[in-house]
């Protein structure tokens, strides 16, 4: 009997332990998943894209604002959002690069291969198959996007479609009086120094 009841209290430690670490792991994502905001300089990444050409966000800097679009398959209103995306690409994609960013949240490169065979979109779509550049920009659901402006700087994030037509022309603008401290995901970084 003294053996059941010790191998219970082993067990219930042990199962307390492992919620106190899921616990601490959960807060540590929240804390780490705020999302970017506007005015903040937009962190850089390079994703393969599913043409297998490869996308750096700094290549567009001083050249062209970047539209980011968060999505996955499975997200309904991320697919209501296609024809939209398909329709900006169609009329602003001499000005705007506009990537579509699959988070990788229970998706695969066969099921983005399915919604290309589907909808065909005319944009470029990479893979964050582990989430790292999701996780960067602070996503937490999807659809969620991202404007950024030709000097770098988060302009808009979210309802971007309907704002870009009315946006583009400033949002392309380069700027010769841009502060020379600018936010980096919340970190004041000297515009020469790498952050």
């Amino acid at each position: 009997m003294y053996r059941v009841i010790s191998s219970l209290f082993k067990l219930r430690r042990s199962a307390s332990q492992v919620v106190a670490l899921l616990f601490a792991l959960t807060l540590t994502f929240c804390i780490n998943a705020e999302p970017l905001s506007v005015g903040e300089r937009a962190p850089d990444f390079t994703l393969k894209q599913t043409d297998n050409s490869t996308f750096t966000l700094s290549d567009y800097r001083g050249k062209r604002s970047v539209y980011l679009v968060f999505w996955n398959t499975w997200c309904g209103y991320c697919m209501k959002k296609v024809p939209d995306l398909i329709a900006i690409e169609r009329e602003f994609g001499e000005r705007v690069e506009l990537l579509a960013i699959n988070t990788g949240w229970s998706d695969s490169l066969a099921e983005i291969s399915q919604f290309q065979a589907r909808f065909e979109p005319n944009y470029a779509i990479a893979f964050d198959d582990n989430a790292d550049v999701t996780h960067r920009y602070g996503v937490i659901g999807t659809p969620t996007s991202f404007l950024i402006d030709i000097n770098g700087v988060i302009r808009q994030v979210d309802g971007i479609t309907h704002t870009l037509a009315a946006n583009i022309e400033r949002w392309n603008r380069l700027s010769a009086t841009e502060d020379n401290a600018v936010s980096l995901a919340g970190v004041a970084c000297e515009k020469e120094s790498l952050c």
